[in-house]
């Protein structure tokens, strides 16, 4: 009897090894067509997540040992790595100021003198006035370019760039680009270390990223922070630019300087901080950094398309305030910039911009794109709504104009 409750078993247990093959020769051999890539996807980004999450159990215990493994000093290697290629940017610009006319009464007059020693200039006259400011720059070749911010050096009529090693020396402007906020400075000295550039489209949120510059002046100083966000459009402070968000923290004077992976690349160039928070600020990606610096050096400018418009998009509340329905769709024409392409073509103020080149428009963006990824010179079909009446206007690109400065 034993040896038939074993057989039993056997066969119940054989059977089942029958059943599961079978299942599994159904499985890998069903038709590639009826395999749902979607499930795969999802069960693949799955399995990527389970292991990240296994991973991060097992290393999250032990942080500082996860994120540098056994190099401790690898914040400070990589800020020690990429110091020779930041510099210190001073600027000074004059101005003239007037003072206004009219006497000054004599207790005014002699309060300044007796209590303070100042001799006040008389009414209706002007002097001179020295404006100085600073900023941050990183070397990017041998030749000695440096970029920046093109706010660093707007308007500047003398520019000195200080060395990690001490050395000052005058920096001249090669190009500027509003657009983009960027500028390329050129300095002769030998010995120039430059930086390594990097990828920013390779940037994750939460990657650890180091902010090199001279805050309110205090030359080569290093923080620490992650990458917040990518991507980000700031309407206060340049819609052009998808930029990097970061938590490192960045003040007035490290304008220009990099913005550093643990790899001791530059990712980023850093811009802007938000006023209305603490620890948000953001950079120029390197890739965007990249293209225009190579423009600026080997041609003195970047080729930007424009027309000569600024858009706001048609919300319902708008169209209803203009006497439109509600659902019209669209974007308005905000400002026609004198002497400007649109401005010859006849676009007017309120004018709503529907279709271009026959595609609906919703956006300003969409229209900004489509201008920029054509050549100058390029002709753009706007189909536009005004008062009522629906009319074509036709309009030539060109290049965007430079400020002064």
């Amino acid at each position: 009897m034993a040896v038939g409750r074993f057989s039993g078993s056997a066969i119940v247990a054989t059977l089942a090894l029958v059943i599961s093959l079978a299942a599994l020769v159904l499985v890998f051999f069903q038709p590639m067509d009826s395999v749902d890539w979607r499930h795969e996807a999802s069960r693949n980004r799955q399995d990527r997540l389970s292991g990240l999450a296994f991973r991060n159990q097992v290393l999250g215990g032990q942080p500082f040992q996860a994120m540098f493994g056994e190099h401790t000093d690898l914040v400070a290697d990589v800020a020690e790595q990429v110091a020779p290629s930041v510099v210190n940017i001073d600027v000074a610009q004059t101005r003239v100021i007037r003072y206004p006319g009219g006497p000054l009464s004599p207790f005014e007059d002699e309060l300044m003198r007796r209590f303070f020693g100042w001799e006040l200039p008389a009414p209706g006259s002007r002097e001179l006035e020295v404006i100085t400011g600073n900023g941050s720059g990183v070397v990017i070749d041998e030749e000695g370019h440096i970029l920046t911010n093109n706010h660093v050096v707007l308007n500047a009529e003398k520019i000195t760039v200080t060395l990690d090693d001490g050395r000052q020396i005058p920096a001249r402007v090669v190009g500027r680009d509003q657009f983009s906020d960027l500028a390329v400075l050129k300095v002769d000295t030998p010995d120039l270390i430059p930086a390594r550039l990097g990828d920013s489209s390779r940037l994750r949120p939460g990657e650890w990223v180091l902010a090199i510059g001279s805050p309110l002046g205090f030359d080569h100083t290093v923080t620490l922070g992650i990458v917040s966000a990518i991507s980000r459009r700031i309407p206060d402070i340049n819609t052009n630019v998808d930029f990097i968000q970061t938590d490192a923290a960045i003040n007035p004077g490290n304008s220009g300087g990099p913005l550093v992976n643990l790899k001791g690349e530059v990712v980023g160039i850093n811009t802007a901080i938000s006023g209305r928070a603490q620890n948000i600020g953001f950079a120029i990606p390197v890739n965007t950094a990249r293209e225009v610096a190579r423009a600026l050096i080997e041609e003195g400018r970047v080729e930007r398309p424009s027309i000569g418009i600024a858009m706001i998009e048609l919300t319902p509340q708008l169209a209803r305030h203009i006497g439109l329905s509600e659902t019209t769709e669209g974007v308005v024409v905000a400002q026609v910039m004198p002497g400007s392409p649109a401005d010859r073509a006849g676009f007017r103020e309120g004018d709503v911009i529907r279709k271009v080149d026959g595609q609906a428009i919703t956006e300003a963006r969409t229209i900004q794109e489509m201008v920029r990824s054509r050549p100058i010179n390029s002709t753009f079909r706007f189909e536009v709504l005004r008062n009522g009446d629906t009319r074509t206007v036709t309009a030539r690109s060109e290049q965007m104009p430079v400020e002064a400065g």
